[in-house]
């Protein structure tokens, strides 16, 4: 099964960011590691875009992660040592529509 790991950021000390990157950068990378992530995808420059407009990205999403598990409890049992959480980030799960 797929599913879409949606990356939410917290409230990181200043003091502590250095050494958070490193840990999320560390975590995606045993995530890979063991099989469970088959895309990931983190990045700065977004914009939203409406009908309207074209406007700079200002919520707190950082980054996504598509994940193949066995099913959603395995998915995430995978976010239970996350880096962010501790700061108050989330992960948004969303599981892939069946394709047929």
């Amino acid at each position: 099964m797929k599913f879409l790991f949606v990356y939410r950021g917290g409230d990181v000390p200043e003091d502590q960011t250095d050494q958070n990157v490193h840990d999320l950068w560390r975590w995606l990378d045993d995530l890979k590691a063991q099989g469970y992530e088959a895309v990931r995808f983190a990045g700065t420059g977004r914009k939203s875009v409406s009908m309207s407009a074209v406007d700079d990205y200002s919520d707190d999403i950082f980054g996504v992660s598509i994940i193949e598990a066995d099913s959603l409890e395995e998915a995430i049992s995978l976010t239970t040592n996350w880096p962010e959480l501790p700061y108050g980030g989330k992960i948004d799960i969303l599981e892939a529509l069946n394709e047929g």
